[in-house]
C-alpha cells in the first residue's frame, strides 16, 4: 500500500509502529485520553493516543450531554467540587461558544418532598453565587405558572418549583471528545482508534507497550517515556496487567437514557425526582428528547438496557408529563447504557459509608513517579478542562519538556476565524442550501462540527454546489461532510460514523435509517470496496447500490 493510498488510521498506526520513543503514550481515548492528548501535544509534547475501540466509544458516548457543575452535590456538602464544577462548566461555555450553551432547568417538586420548592430556590442562589453569577438569575415557579409555561408538566401533585441554568452539548458528547482528538492530531499527536494494548512493562528509562491493531490482529511494540492510563472504567483493569498499584479504584453506576419523540418544544431541560429520590432530566435533543437516567450499582463496566430499566424510565416520565399517550417501549428510538466510574480509595473503597447515589463524579489522577505513570480516575465532561491541564502539569514535573507550556490548548479558533468564515459564507449565500427539515442555519452548523475545517467545506460547495446536497436523507449531514468525514475522522465502522462522529442513530429510527436513500451512497464514501462488509456489519443484512446511488459515486470519483 502506498502513502498516498492509505487512510489516517492506517498512516498513524504505520508511524506507531516506527520505534519512535513518545514523551508520552496515552491508552484509551474518552474524555480523560482526548484532552491529555490535547493538552499536552499543544504544549509541545510528542504524543501518541490509542484506544482499543473508537474514540469515545465506551463511557463518553453515554453522557446526559451535560456540562454541569452539579448542584445535587450541594445536599452531600461537596462544596468544594461544586465551585469547581461551576467555573469549569463557565469555561466551557466561554472557550466553546458554538458547542456548549446555556440552558435552562425547569424544576418540578411534589407535596411531601424532603425539602420545599422555596428552600430549593434558595439553594438555586448559593449555587448561582459558586459560579461567580455566571449564568441568568434563578426563579422561583409556582404551581400555576409551571402549568402555564410548561403545560405538559403534571401538577396536580406539585407543591412548586424552581428554575437556573447549567449547560449542555449542542452536539452529542462523542462528537466533543473526537474534537479534542482531532485537535491534538493537528498539533502533532498520533492517535489511532481500535489499537488496544496488550501491557506494558518497564525497560530501563521507558515503557514499552504491546498494542494490537483490532481490525487486522497485527502486534507491535510503542515505546514511550511516560504511560497515562485513561483507560475510563477500565483504568483497574489495565494497572493489574502492568502491575501498578494505585491508591484509588473504581465502583461502576450503571445509567441509562431513553431517546423519544419530543416531548415539549420549548428548549430548556424539565427536572423531577424520579421515585427512587435520583435527579430525572427530559433533555432536548434536536426533534427528539432524552429522558433519563437510572442509578444502579453494578460490578462490571460491560452492561445492557433491561426491561427494567426501560420500564423505570417510561413510568417515571408517564407519571410526571401529560402527553396525548402514555410512551411505551415501541416509542423507543434509541437508548443509551454506560457506567460512571466512581472513585474511592483502596482502603474502605467500598462506598459503603456514603449514600451510593450521593458518590461524587470527581476525577483523581495517582502518580508513580518512580516508573512515570499515571492513571486517571473517574471524572466528568464539565471537568476535562481540568483534567487536561493537571496531566500537562504532572507530565512537565516528571521531566518532560514543554516547550509551550503556556499554550492555550482548548477552546474554539479565535472570534476574528468565525467571524471570517461567516463573512465567506454570507458571501456564497450558504444558508440557502439548508435543508428545510434543519432546526438551524447551515453556517451555524458546520462551524459548530468543524471550525476552521468548515473553510475547506466553504471551498468544496463553492467549485461544486452538488456538494451541498443532504447525503443521506431524513439527516442533516451533507456530501462534502462525509467525504471530509472520510479524510480526516477515522471512521472504521459504519456505527463509529452514525453513533458517534454523529449522532444520527440517535435520533432516527433504525429501521428508517436502514432504509434511507443514500446511506449506501455515504457508505461507499466512508469505506470504498468495502462498504457493502460494513453495512452488513451494523445492519447484519446486505445491500446493493442503486444505479442512481452508482451515478453519484462517478461523479465523486470524477
Amino acid at each position: 500500500m502506498t502513502t498516498d493510498s492509505m487512510t489516517l488510521r492506517e498512516s498513524n498506526i504505520a508511524k506507531l509502529r516506527e520505534g519512535v520513543v513518545y514523551d508520552a503514550l496515552i491508552i484509551g481515548g474518552g474524555i480523560n485520553g482526548a484532552v491529555s492528548a490535547a493538552a499536552l501535544s499543544g504544549k509541545g509534547a510528542r504524543v501518541a493516543l490509542i484506544d482499543k475501540r473508537d474514540f469515545a466509544g465506551f463511557t463518553s458516548q453515554q453522557s446526559s450531554n451535560l456540562a454541569w457543575g452539579g448542584i445535587k452535590y450541594l445536599e452531600s456538602g461537596d462544596y468544594l467540587l461544586v465551585r469547581k464544577l461551576c467555573l469549569s462548566r463557565n469555561e466551557l461555555i466561554r472557550s466553546y461558544p458554538s458547542r456548549v450553551k446555556e440552558i435552562r432547568f425547569f424544576a418540578t417538586i411534589d407535596r411531601g418532598f424532603r425539602f420545599s420548592p422555596f428552600f430549593l430556590w434558595l439553594g438555586t442562589w448559593v449555587y448561582w453565587l459558586f459560579g461567580n453569577g455566571f449564568t441568568r438569575i434563578p426563579r422561583f415557579l409556582t404551581k400555576d405558572r409551571i402549568h402555564r409555561e410548561e403545560p405538559v408538566v403534571k401538577t396536580d401533585k406539585a407543591a412548586g418549583g424552581f428554575e437556573y441554568s447549567d449547560a449542555y452539548l449542542h452536539d452529542n458528547d462523542s462528537r466533543f471528545v473526537f474534537q479534542f482528538v482531532r485537535s491534538a492530531m493537528d498539533r502533532g499527536c498520533i492517535a489511532a482508534n481500535y489499537v488496544e494494548s496488550l501491557g506494558a512493562r518497564r525497560d530501563g528509562e521507558l515503557w514499552i507497550t504491546r498494542a494490537r491493531d483490532t481490525r487486522t490482529g497485527e502486534t507491535f511494540e510503542i515505546r514511550s517515556k511516560i504511560l497515562i492510563n485513561a483507560a475510563g472504567p477500565f483504568v483497574d483493569d489495565h494497572n493489574q496487567v502492568t502491575g501498578e498499584q494505585t491508591e484509588h479504584q473504581h465502583l461502576f453506576s450503571k445509567g441509562i437514557h431513553l431517546i423519544v419523540p419530543r416531548i415539549t418544544p420549548h428548549q430548556r431541560i424539565l427536572t423531577f425526582f424520579a421515585d427512587d429520590g435520583r435527579l430525572f432530566f427530559v433533555i432536548p435533543m434536536g426533534v427528539r428528547t432524552c429522558i433519563g437516567t437510572t442509578d444502579n450499582r453494578v460490578d462490571t463496566p460491560e452492561t445492557e438496557v433491561t426491561d427494567a430499566d426501560r420500564d423505570f424510565v417510561l413510568e417515571n416520565i408517564n407519571k410526571r408529563v401529560a402527553l396525548a399517550a402514555p410512551l411505551k417501549r415501541e416509542d423507543i428510538i434509541a437508548e443509551r447504557c454506560g457506567v460512571r466510574p466512581l472513585v474511592v480509595k483502596r482502603q474502605g473503597g467500598d462506598g459503603s459509608g456514603r449514600d451510593w447515589m450521593q458518590l461524587s463524579r470527581k476525577h483523581e489522577i495517582d502518580v508513580d513517579r518512580a516508573h512515570a505513570h499515571l492513571s486517571i480516575f473517574g471524572g466528568k465532561l464539565t471537568d476535562c478542562v481540568n483534567v487536561g491541564n493537571e496531566v500537562a502539569r504532572i507530565v512537565a514535573g516528571l521531566g518532560i519538556d514543554l516547550p509551550h507550556a503556556g499554550y492555550r490548548w482548548y477552546g474554539e479558533p479565535h472570534r476574528s476565524v468565525y467571524e471570517e468564515y461567516m463573512h465567506q459564507a454570507r458571501l456564497m449565500n450558504l444558508d440557502s442550501y439548508t435543508s428545510p427539515e434543519s432546526i438551524e442555519p447551515l453556517s451555524s452548523r458546520l462551524w459548530r462540527r468543524y471550525d476552521q475545517q468548515a473553510f475547506e467545506l466553504l471551498a468544496q460547495i463553492r467549485e461544486d454546489p452538488r456538494r451541498a446536497e443532504v447525503l443521506i436523507k431524513g439527516t442533516d449531514y451533507l456530501r462534502c461532510e462525509i467525504q471530509l468525514a472520510k479524510r480526516q475522522e477515522m471512521i472504521v465502522t459504519l456505527e463509529d460514523f452514525l453513533r458517534r462522529r454523529s449522532k444520527i442513530a440517535l435520533v432516527v429510527p433504525r429501521r428508517q435509517i436502514q432504509e434511507a436513500e443514500g446511506l449506501m451512497d455515504a457508505c461507499e464514501i466512508l469505506f470504498g470496496e468495502a462498504a457493502q462488509a460494513r453495512y452488513a456489519e451494523y445492519f447484519g443484512e446486505s445491500r446493493s447500490v442503486t444505479r442512481a446511488q452508482s451515478r453519484h459515486l462517478e461523479s465523486d470519483a470524477a
